[in-house]
């Protein structure tokens, strides 16, 4: 990496807060997520943290709760439903195969698919992929917006030698494994140019970024890594340089808890006190937390005086900025694809860009009434208990007559020389609850609007649907139940799985070094060369949940024509002997493996089964 000029270092730090200070106008999709947030964990704002109640607003404030009925709102659960019931079906279609990304080929290339399934298994063990895009998928279906970053890192590995150092000690050597990373981005802390659709943010895009709060430890170790890979500036500086109140960039999350509070950046240990620095040396830094501002942009070299080729042809380059003043690295990103490294996906897209609602956002209005009608049929339930009166204070106490004991005995100072009962001293007020019978039934109904909105009805949910159906009938049903699912899932194959499984191919075939890794199917170890990948890079396929191996090589047709070859007498005589390797090769795309191991190695057996021992 070039030694980065004083004026590069002022120009890329120019661009920078240029861009953050576009980040922080753009507060109303953030006031978005907010409100999703909220609703999906049914959080009510005005709640009293320590009584539970509800003050000054909405129903609540119109009923007095007393003792037992000191009972707070309840809001249903139909945003985290409608949005929890999604993001299990994507992740079925997605997520649930073994291996995630599986290799497509001709059947002869099929040892050197096997090898690269192995690799980019061991790679989503490493970078553990699922979960990263598990929580993808649901920022996915709660903001119609969601952001993973792509790259190719390292992580430490250690292996014990052969040798001993001293007995019973064995050596241990440090060695460098190479994946492509996976890392989910939280969208609050998260940058993007919004002048493209969010689906083509990766592709036609000047800018995306994150930002991240890091403590001493962890921004040492981001900047150790940095030096080893020959990628790092200013590192005494950016340790000098920490943040002693909120981050100025750096977005709280909202407040959804009554419990645990949101955390904030400078929530830590104070690294100050701990290193026993006086004043002075807290003033001149070298502890707290610290901002770090990870950005991808397409520049033109020339435009940040950055040395090299083509200087008016714009480039990716990653730049890494700590507390907004002190530029870390300035990286050049060599790849075989035309993609910044973060990419975003929006399920619902119907060409309105941001203002397309989520499923999260979309269900918000639904559980606001279902929860409105069920608080009016919850309040009109307390009053029947909890009746209204009319009572002489002189002679009944107030807090007698609103004693929260169920059982209470309520003494009456009554005039023995009066004329009076006690009667002419209490009047109940009778309640009448008209209006209020069918708030539960109008709230049910209220709910089923959210299903008819997301297309989750009962079966889909795993629930049971009323009705008499034969199997066949049902079967029927469900056969184009999940066709409203699909879309959204089609959205996401080709906005985020397509070029992403392009970027784990082609960054093992530009980064890749000569590796031996453990296959997760069958345990044995595969000798991976990366001089043969190259040569036939092109001849493989990565199969998804939404792609599987089955669709992109026709095993359904494959297994129609073994069919037809075996009943017809002329197709047997000329295809006939190619039929054990059409075998093999299903058998490989449906995923068994070393099939050629069960075959007896017994000419004699040849053809006939073996005896149990």
């Amino acid at each position: 990496m070039p030694q980065l000029s004083a004026k590069t270092q002022e120009l890329v730090l120019r661009f920078c807060n240029d861009v953050l200070t576009e980040h922080q106008k753009h507060t109303d999709y953030y006031n978005k997520m907010e409100a999703i947030d909220i609703a999906y964990a049914r959080y009510i704002t005005n709640r009293d943290s320590k009584t539970g109640e509800v003050q000054g607003e909405g129903i609540d404030a119109a009923t007095v709760h007393t003792g037992v009925f000191n009972v707070p709102s309840t809001v249903p659960p139909i945003v985290v439903s409608q949005v929890e019931s999604m993001v299990g079906y994507l992740s079925e279609v997605f997520l649930s195969g073994s291996p995630l990304f599986p290799i497509v080929s001709s059947p002869a290339n099929s040892q050197a698919a096997g090898a690269l399934e192995a690799l980019l298994d061991s790679h989503s063990t490493l970078g553990g992929y699922p979960r990263e895009l598990l929580i993808f998928l649901r920022d996915a279906v709660k903001y119609n917006l969601a952001a993973i970053e792509a790259e190719w890192t390292s992580i430490d590995q250690y292996d014990t030698l052969d040798e001993l150092i001293m007995p019973d000690i064995p050596a241990v050597r440090e060695t460098k494994v190479h994946f492509t990373k996976l890392k989910r981005l939280d969208l609050y802390n998260t940058v993007w140019d919004r002048n493209v659709a969010p689906g083509n943010i990766s592709k036609d895009g000047d800018y995306a970024g994150y930002i991240e709060i890091l403590s001493k430890p962890k921004l040492k170790r981001l900047l150790n890594k940095f030096s080893q890979e020959q990628e790092v500036q200013n590192v005494p500086q950016a340790m000098k340089s920490y943040i002693s109140q909120d981050a100025p960039n750096y977005r709280i999350h909202p407040q959804l808890s009554d419990y645990v509070s949101a955390r904030k950046p400078v929530d830590g240990i104070d690294w100050a006190s701990f290193l026993g620095l006086s004043s002075d040396e807290k003033a001149s830094g070298y502890a707290g937390n610290y901002e770090v501002f990870t950005l991808y942009a397409r520049l033109c070299p020339d435009d940040i005086k950055y040395p090299g080729p083509k200087q008016n042809h714009p480039q990716v380059f990653k730049i890494v900025v700590v507390n907004g003043n002190i530029v870390v690295q300035v990286k050049k990103i060599l790849s075989a694809y035309d993609y910044l490294p973060i990419l975003f996906g929006q399920p619902q897209e119907d060409g309105l860009g941001y203002q397309t609602k989520s499923i999260g956002e979309g269900s918000i209005p639904i559980q606001q009434a279902a929860g409105t009608l069920f608080n009016i049929r919850f309040n009109s339930a307390r009053r029947a208990v909890a009746d209204r009166a009319l009572y002489n204070p002189s002679v009944i106490s107030p807090r007698d007559v609103n004693s929260p004991v169920p059982a209470a005995k309520i003494p009456v100072k009554t005039n023995s020389l009066g004329n009076t009962r006690i009667s002419d001293h209490y009047h109940s007020i009778p309640y009448d609850s008209r209006g209020t019978e069918t708030a539960m039934q109008d709230a049910m109904a209220i709910e089923a609007f959210g299903k008819e909105l997301s297309g989750l009805n009962n079966p889909m949910r795993g629930q049971f649907q009323k009705g008499n159906k034969s199997v066949q009938e049902w079967n029927d049903t469900m056969g184009g139940a999940d066709s409203r699912l699909r879309l959204p899932a089609l959205s996401l194959e080709y906005q985020l799985f397509a070029p992403l499984k392009e970027i784990l191919k082609f960054n093992i075939y530009q980064y890749g070094k000569d590796s031996v890794v453990t296959s997760q199917k069958t345990g044995k170890e595969i000798s991976v060369q990366i001089s043969e990948l190259r040569q036939k890079i092109l001849s493989f396929r990565v199969a998804d949940g939404y792609t599987p191996k089955s669709k992109l090589a026709g095993t359904d047709a494959l297994i129609q024509s073994m069919t037809m070859i075996s009943q017809n007498q002329l197709l047997a005589q000329q295809f006939g002997p190619l039929l054990p390797q059409m075998m093999l090769h299903i058998m490989q795309l449906l995923g068994i493996r070393d099939l050629p191991e069960y075959i007896p190695q017994d000419p004699q057996q040849q053809g006939q089964p073996n005896e149990p021992n």
